[in-house]
């Protein structure tokens, strides 16, 4: 039996703040860093209910959900989500993607399904996104808010150079993860895009060990290290998206 409670998703309300997050490639840690902003964000005293709509179906080990339990929106034979609804004990909700593999026409309509998921209008959902998927390819909403998680090393750097000159990532947001400020070619990088790239955002996630350790009791890093300085970042990413939903509902 899961330690995770179910919850209720028969209340239909309009969502205000939906931010997809996606690798720019493979493991720079962007589930990670979603169950880390999404546990930040409850104990902020916000509601927030996350989708994986990856089929690795790793984000609910963030949450204190049974290793062997692989069930999820995948594995259902028709829309009753509030089977595979579950609430981590900090009161994070989420909808784990489930073992069957799903095509981006299933994730798409999911998406669009997700609006009678939420029970209030403050709330905040949060997607964990394949790397292969964009905003586009998803059906997004003009205010809804896709995020690239990158990590200051070549790779990305050749990615996104890439994209560019394929006028690929116009509508997508890069956000800095694993940044190691004593490296220099990271500190480099990291100045190259934020001059060059103006959908950087000006916050980032420091490199922490505690973020990788705490997977391993179930958990997220942001409860783990009460003092370390991703505690101090991922404030600070939560204020920078606040302000940037309080500007597009202007």
């Amino acid at each position: 039996m899961s330690c995770c409670k179910q919850y209720s998703t028969e209340k239909l309300e309009i969502i205000l703040k939906r931010i997809f997050f996606s690798g720019l490639k493979g493991g720079v840690g962007n589930t990670t860093l979603l169950a880390n902003l999404a546990s930040a964000l409850v104990q902020a005293g916000e509601r927030v209910t996350c989708i994986d709509l990856d089929s690795k179906n790793e984000l609910r080990l963030h949450f204190a959900h049974q290793w062997d339990d692989l069930c999820g929106w995948s594995t259902l034979e028709n829309n009753t989500l509030e089977k595979v609804a579950f609430a981590d004990p900090d009161g994070v909700k989420f909808i784990p993607h489930g073992y069957k593999a799903s095509t981006l026409s299933e994730k798409k309509q999911l998406v669009s399904f997700s609006q009678n998921l939420i029970l209030d209008e403050n709330e905040w959902l949060l997607f964990d996104v394949p790397n292969y998927a964009n905003a586009r390819s998803l059906g997004l909403k003009d205010d809804d808010f896709f995020i690239r998680t990158v990590n200051c090393d070549v790779s990305c750097h050749s990615i996104i150079n890439q994209r560019k000159l394929m006028h690929n990532n116009d509508d997508e947001y890069f956000l800095i993860n694993r940044f190691n400020s004593a490296v220099d070619i990271e500190v480099e990088i990291a100045r190259l895009w934020r001059q060059q790239l103006p959908h950087t955002l000006p916050v980032f996630i420091h490199q922490d060990e505690v973020l990788k350790e705490a997977l391993a009791f179930k958990n997220v890093g942001y409860n783990c290290a009460p003092f370390s300085v991703i505690k101090d970042d991922f404030q600070a990413l939560i204020s920078w998206l606040k302000l940037h939903f309080s500007k597009v509902a202007e």
